[in-house]
């Protein structure tokens, strides 16, 4: 009667932007809601002001969520439409999750979402989060005793199974991390594009004024946001990741300071990377789902326009040896360079760490949540049947991947679409549409980009108003990839 359910209960926790949020005050909308924030720099302006982390917010950690939780901005509900933002680029919503979990618990109250404010600090989230999971599983518990076949179906009491997405998942290991009892009462934790190492690319985010990023409006206001916000700053690569050339280091927070971040806040984070490296926490029934075959930021080269620091992202890591020192060319000493891929956001060592239980797929970082094969491999761990196979391939292959313009595009103005791991256009198809209102776009055609020199393809693109467009990529062979693109109108 119940092989096609789980008495467990299952909780949902988003990745950064994953999470709408309110004025407190005015149950004025913030993040999440309407697009025109994004787009119209009368209304953007208030409402990205109005994220600006203050003073109390920028200090709040896991006993501030314990004893004197902030209420000044407050998270509503799990995103539910398509959303976007310049350097992390298109989030889709979490519905098909939360539907694909109510399909395969006993009923639908045995899922929990558990939204959160994604501007501060993991570890004041992650104790926020224990609280409410102990909550749930509490009260789920008590509706399983309550119903005498429910109850006699199953020999243990009922766990908690966590899905998590992106920073969703430092959320989990901070939440459990602090509490060990709801750890112990954890069956598994699901974790998707979840940063365990850092992502090279939030570095980017402080950096859009110093590299003169466009639309200018929308950058600026994101810049000053974003050097405000613990969530940002814990998103940091704490592996080597600034390419010296014959050296790589590690970032330290005057490097992010340079580049536009708070030197706080990043001595915060980085301190917490370096006790992570010491002291090794296991995630219990730990599964990671790790995007591949997307090109990825996964290192940082300092470049210097005028008197301000740039950040370049590059495609590449560097590898250890298992004495801790960096693999060099033996002829030339330089350190190795090798091409990880990854979701697009997170590289792919970064996404894998603390498991050898690793399901790979095609697919873009914000995209995974509404990805067929991460839904069907989400759905098997919560019936406890083994994984099976899976449409990626080991983690070090080559795949369809989606490059598009992290910083989104202008009305008038044509946009390059490349698409990566292909021989050849042939049986493949890139289409575009509007992601708001369901417009439907034409294919585009797609050529060997003459200004590539690993064989990508690439096709232009010339939107027809400004808007969310979704590019979506098929090769007939595999799950679409797919990722958002902002058209936004020229600056004033």
């Amino acid at each position: 009667m119940f092989d096609d359910r789980t008495r467990d209960a299952c909780v949902v926790v988003p990745g950064i932007m994953g999470s709408v949020l309110e004025d407190a005050a005015t149950s004025r909308p913030l993040w999440g809601v309407n697009l025109s924030m994004l787009t119209d720099p009368l209304t953007g302006d208030g409402l990205l002001g109005a994220l600006h982390a203050n003073t109390q917010e920028q200090t709040a950690d896991a006993d501030t969520a314990q004893h004197a939780p902030l209420t000044r901005i407050r998270a509503t509900a799990l995103l539910a439409k398509p959303w976007w933002l310049p350097v992390f680029e298109g989030l889709d919503p979490y519905n098909d999750l939360h539907k694909t979990l109510t399909g395969v618990v006993l009923a639908p109250d045995a899922v929990a979402s558990f939204p959160y404010d994604w501007r501060l600090a993991v570890s004041y989230n992650g104790a926020l989060l224990a609280r409410a999971a102990r909550a749930h599983l509490t009260r789920w518990r008590e509706r399983v005793a309550a119903v005498p076949e429910w109850r006699t179906a199953g020999e243990r009491r009922p766990r908690l199974l966590f899905a998590a997405h992106s920073m969703g998942g430092l959320v989990v290991r901070a939440a459990l991390e602090q509490d060990p009892e709801l750890a112990a009462d954890t069956r598994a934790v699901v974790t998707v594009g979840t940063p365990f190492l850092g992502s090279a690319k939030s570095v980017l985010a402080f950096n859009l004024v110093n590299s003169q990023a466009k639309p200018t409006w929308i950058q600026r206001r994101l810049q000053a946001v974003s050097a405000t916000l613990p969530g940002l700053h814990d998103l940091l690569p704490g592996y080597r990741c600034l390419d010296l050339g014959p050296d790589v280091e590690r970032l330290t927070p005057g490097d992010v300071a340079r580049f536009g971040g708070n030197a706080d806040l990043a001595a915060r984070s980085l301190d917490e990377r370096a006790r992570f490296r010491r002291e090794v926490f296991a995630l219990p029934g730990h599964r990671a789902i790790v995007g591949e075959a997307q090109p990825t930021v996964q290192t940082l080269e300092e470049q210097r326009r005028a008197e301000l620091a740039v950040a370049a992202g590059r495609h590449y890591a560097f590898d250890i040896g298992d004495d801790l020192a960096l693999v060099r060319d033996p002829a030339t000493g330089i350190p190795a360079r090798r091409n990880t891929y990854g979701d697009g956001t997170v590289h792919t060592p970064s996404a894998q760490v603390g498991t050898g239980a690793v399901t790979y797929v095609f697919g873009q970082h914000g995209m995974l949540m509404r990805h067929d094969e991460v839904l069907r491999q989400i759905r098997r761990i919560a019936l406890e049947r083994p994984q099976g196979a899976h449409l990626g391939s080991d983690g070090t292959s080559i795949g369809p991947g989606l490059e598009t313009p992290h910083l989104g595009g202008t009305f008038g103005e044509p946009i390059t679409l490349t698409v990566t791991g292909l021989d050849n256009p042939a049986g493949v198809s890139l289409s575009v549409r509007s992601a708001t209102t369901g417009r439907p776009g034409h294919p585009l055609t797609l050529r060997r980009d003459p200004d590539r020199t690993d064989g990508a393809l690439s096709a232009r693109f010339t939107a027809d108003a400004p808007d969310l467009y979704r590019v979506v990529l098929d090769t007939g062979q595999h799950v679409p990839v797919s990722q958002l693109v902002l058209v936004t109108p020229p600056d004033a």
